[in-house]
């Protein structure tokens, strides 16, 4: 809850209280959609997800060089997965492994049978760049913790160590990054997922500089939908447990 607060510093108290029940019961419903959804047919899931913005998709995989589907931990991400699979796209996923061998093969055999390839984020730069080449969807969540390769940019007014992979990516293959997020309608009560624009960042030619600026940008456009949903993104995450003032500290 201290991390809402540093967030939204005008919210209260029972405020936040109120959102972080929400988040439970959010990552609940989530996690056992997770499962469940491994019996749905892709009528199943255009039925519980609807997709907004397929205009985008449909653009980057015309120009050839695939892209870089940019989401995080809110909504329901996994099942916005298997929407995209199921609108024609063909989607790869870049995964960190759970801290238990076990469950990470169950989740990736889940995944896989959602019709996405799973990449090993320690293991990946190779196989991403090759899905890009081939005018593929690759799937980044930039917005926990890292240990790897990493910048420190803004976030909700605190420089974090961020994934900067995403950049990477796009300068070097011309990849369009796509923003695409999922978030739960309660009164609807299905999810609706938006592809949005890509995102346009100004460069420099300078390599290093460009990696920064992209990563911030698309930081931002976390933290916007993230401010938008504040009780479906993932707040049980120590997301700032590793910062600019202190980038040793912790571990991913």
């Amino acid at each position: 809850m201290a991390n809402l607060i540093h967030a939204f510093p005008e919210m209260t108290q029972a405020e936040a209280r109120s959102i972080t029940r929400k988040v439970f019961c959010n990552f609940c419903r989530a996690l056992v959609e997770f499962f469940i959804v491994q019996k749905y047919s892709a009528a199943d899931i255009e039925r519980v997800m609807d997709l907004e913005g397929t205009e985008h998709a449909d653009e980057a995989l015309r120009k050839g060089n695939g892209a870089i589907i940019l989401t995080a931990h809110i909504g329901n991400w996994e099942v916005l997965g298997r929407r995209l699979v199921a609108g024609g796209y063909p989607l790869n996923v870049i995964a960190r492994d759970s801290d238990d061998p076990a469950m990470t093969g169950v989740i990736n055999r889940v995944r896989r049978e959602g019709g996405y390839k799973v990449m090993e984020r320690d293991s990946s730069v190779r196989s991403a760049m090759r899905c890009l080449k081939d005018n593929q969807f690759l799937g980044i969540l930039p917005d926990q913790n890292t240990m790897g390769n990493c910048v420190f940019v803004d976030f909700f007014g605190r420089p974090v160590a961020t994934a900067a992979g995403a950049a990477m990516f796009a300068l070097k293959t011309g990849a369009a990054i796509l923003p695409v997020f999922s978030h739960w309608e309660p009164e609807a009560k299905r999810y609706r997922t938006i592809i949005y624009p890509p995102l346009e960042t100004p460069l420099s030619g300078d390599t290093d500089r460009d990696v920064e600026s992209v990563t911030a940008a698309y930081t931002k456009v976390i933290e916007a939908e993230i401010r938008k949903y504040p009780d479906q993104w993932l707040w049980l995450h120590s997301r700032w447990k590793r910062t600019g003032e202190a980038p040793e500290q912790g571990k991913d």
